[in-house]
């Protein structure tokens, strides 16, 4: 079965395909073997393989796996199982909320990440993200749980159940072992759930802000790294006098001025340096020679 599913899989090359796939019943196949073969790790890889092939720039076909509950059936193998050898799990719950067909205007990923988080789905990733390092889906669980947090509800859910906690762990563990993907993929969900003003408060409460610079020293020529270490800082800086007193005594002023100088030509980095001077500075006028 599995070597027929990843047959189905590398077939699905393009929109002609993945329609084909549709109209002959493909998503109720896929969700049927999903049901039927639970147990097997190799089978369920292997299904949610398809899914993210059929998915991929097809709003039709994302809508079909949503019609059949394929997110009801995501939670059951998350709540299940270790999942270390079902990576195509993470790929598939990333396709399903993203918005990437072209014919589409409107797109209803936003309201599948909403049903995503409201039956549990943003909590167990949660929690398998507070195992840290230790777990090998660290990437591929912020990134999916990135894409769950629409809006400041789900958020401030996330947070309550750990997840900032979990996210500062893994922070500070990339730091410690080098890992650059963790700490880009980490802080960049740490960003989204930072746009919360209850979630502000918490991370700069448990030690955020420190950690954050600690995290730019260890990492201070990798311009990737410290760029989401520069959004993080922008948002909790937005509209947070205090916040910002604790970024300037924290270093981030200094930071700031010292990447956009040895980091000349990486534009992302340079752009997020500047709006977050802009925050440092808007509603702390003592802050301004920063500029100079």
């Amino acid at each position: 079965m599995a070597g027929y599913l990843m047959f189905v899989t590398l077939s699905l090359a393009d929109l002609q395909s993945t329609e084909t796939f549709r109209v002959n019943g493909g998503p109720k196949m896929v969700v049927d073997i999903l049901k039927d073969s639970s147990e097997d790790s190799d089978i369920l890889n292997s299904c949610f393989a398809v899914i993210t092939g059929s998915a991929t720039g097809n709003e039709v076909v994302k809508e079909s796996f949503m019609e059949l509950k394929i997110d009801e059936l995501i939670l059951e193998v998350l709540s299940r199982q270790r999942n270390d050898r079902i990576q195509n799990l993470y790929y598939a719950m990333r396709v399903l909320l993203t918005a990437d067909d072209d014919r589409v205007v409107a797109s209803q990923v936003y309201g599948y990440a909403r049903r995503f988080a409201k039956i549990g789905i943003a909590k167990a990733l949660t929690l398998s993200l507070a195992e840290g390092l230790a777990s090998p889906n660290v990437v591929a669980t912020s990134s999916v749980m990135k894409a769950i947090a629409v809006n400041d509800e789900i958020c401030t859910s996330i947070a309550e159940c750990g997840g900032i906690d979990a996210l500062l762990r893994c922070i500070d563990e990339s730091g410690e072992q080098g890992n650059k993907a963790v700490a880009r993929t980490c802080c960049s969900l740490l960003s989204t759930l930072a746009g919360s003003d209850l979630n502000k408060s918490s991370i700069i409460e448990k030690g955020g802000m420190d950690m954050l610079i600690k995290l730019s020293a260890r990492f201070s020529d990798d311009p990737s790294v410290l760029q989401e270490v520069m959004s993080i800082i922008t948002v909790l800086s937005l509209r947070s006098p205090d916040n910002v007193t604790r970024a300037m005594e924290a270093g981030a002023g200094d930071l700031a001025i010292q990447v956009m100088q040895k980091f000349p030509k990486a534009q992302q980095l340079q752009k997020n340096s500047c709006f977050m001077i802009r925050n440092l500075v808007a509603r702390n006028p003592e802050n301004r020679q920063v500029r100079s």
